[in-house]
């Protein structure tokens, strides 16, 4: 019989020679597709990478004014607000809130999240009074 010391040298040895064949396997795949051009997304690929190193580029130049404007471009390029201006209702108070500013309103109104004030009900009113 074979010691548990063997058995775990040997499934070692089988784990090594399974991963490096699969890893051969899949490196050759990709060798494969990128030599004969046979990935299609390429091409999407290398004009994602072109758009992201030009919107880069865009913003490190200091003497862009596009970066000191109203918009902030993102890495494909578009233009986009710093702060979203849409405008929105409260579902609670009702008051208009802008898109911005809508989920820091919301916690402080309906009295839920990390910023949200205590607010007095009357069963804590109550409960205060009854203390004193």
């Amino acid at each position: 019989m074979s010691s548990p010391a063997e058995n775990t040298q040997l499934a070692s040895h089988l784990f090594d020679e399974l991963l490096g064949s699969i890893i051969m396997d899949v490196s050759s795949e990709c060798h494969r597709i990128a030599r004969l051009g046979l990935d299609r997304n390429l091409d999407d690929e290398e004009e994602e990478l072109r758009l992201s190193a030009q919107a880069r580029a865009r913003v490190a130049d200091p003497s862009n004014s596009e970066t000191n404007s109203k918009y902030v471009v993102d890495i494909f390029g578009q233009t986009h607000p710093p702060v979203a201006t849409e405008i929105f209702d409260c579902m609670n108070c009702g008051r208009a809130i802008v898109a911005g500013r809508f989920a820091p309103h919301l916690e402080k109104c309906m009295g839920k999240g990390r910023k949200a004030r205590v607010k007095s009900t009357r069963s804590s009113t109550a409960a205060a009074a009854h203390n004193r």
